[in-house]
């Protein structure tokens, strides 16, 4: 699939279906975009310190809206863990892979929220978190070097809080 040189051997570094890391996330992130570009088709998987509160367990009759309201909640209240896209690609002609459905470039973003001033807690379903630990998920890791982002009220907040002082000389 076309990408760019450099993008090309960034991508080519990691190794499919690697945790992605704020040590990681330049040469990811860049690689990401470049093969956006070109994908047949995106998947993006979530996983979250909980999946369900009392009152959000989705129902067979829910309307698409009725679902969105109960998930929106539920990703309110539990903290982002994990953020997995995943491109797929049609092999080029005459390249090795030739003849193969499709393939696919799995990136996982280990992210947790940027902790605004006052800090910031943390929600967790000790079920969840057992079956995340179950899938090979590393909380150490995950708190120790995850992506850090922040919400746009939070960082709307961040920068109206920059003061800038212009010396005359």
């Amino acid at each position: 699939f076309p990408t760019p040189r450099s993008t090309r051997e960034a991508s080519e570094k990691m190794q499919d279906g690697e945790d992605i890391t704020r040590d990681s996330f330049e040469a990811a992130a860049a690689a990401l975009e470049a093969l956006l570009a070109t994908a047949e088709f995106v998947a993006v998987d979530a996983e979250f310190t909980g999946i369900k509160l009392p009152g959000t367990v989705p129902q067979d009759h829910d309307s698409t809206q009725a679902r969105y309201t109960k998930m929106r909640r539920v990703a309110s209240e539990f903290s982002l863990v994990q953020l997995g896209i995943c491109t797929f690609h049609r092999p080029p002609p005459g390249g090795a892979a030739a003849g193969s459905a499709l393939q696919a470039r799995p990136f996982n973003f280990f992210v947790r929220r940027a902790a605004p001033r006052g800090g910031d807690k943390v929600v967790l379903d000790c079920s969840t978190a057992e079956f995340l630990r179950g899938q090979g998920i590393d909380f150490n890791r995950w708190l120790d070097h995850s992506v850090p982002y922040r919400s746009t009220a939070d960082a709307a907040a961040a920068a109206a809080a920059v003061v800038v002082v212009v010396v005359m000389a």
